[in-house]
């Protein structure tokens, strides 16, 4: 009685999915190592990020969808704060908009679009406590 079984289990590692490995690591090195010898510029910000030769203009939006502008106590009407937004601005200039939980998104989008429009960039923040 000579009983051969016929399932052997073989265990070989496929080589196809190493050499691509290798490859792609390879190419990897290669790209990395001519970045390192050309000298790619990458601009970092000064003084961490401190932006002092630049007007900050705080548009604070309650509650109830009214616009303040830096620490006002008086609200400003929506068709007006496209002009004070402009008139309070100077080149250079960021827009810090802080948003209430409770304001609608429409008040908050309407003030990015017055900054794109006008090409000013501008900071989305939280809750201004």
């Amino acid at each position: 009685m000579n009983f051969k079984s016929g399932n052997k289990i073989k265990i070989e590692g496929g080589m196809s999915s190493m050499t691509d490995l290798v490859f792609l690591l390879l190419i990897f090195f290669i790209v990395i190592s001519t970045m390192i010898t050309a000298g790619v510029n990458i601009d970092v910000p000064k003084n961490g990020g401190s932006s002092n030769d630049k007007k900050i203009l705080s548009v604070n939006i309650n509650d109830k969808n009214e616009y303040f502008i830096n620490s006002e106590k008086t609200p400003i009407s929506s068709s007006k704060i496209k002009n004070e937004i402009l008139k309070n601005l100077g080149k250079d200039s960021i827009i810090s908009l802080y948003g209430s939980n409770e304001s609608s998104w429409e008040s908050s989008v309407y003030i990015i679009d017055i900054a794109k429009q006008n090409n000013i960039k501008i900071s989305l923040n939280g809750n201004k406590k």
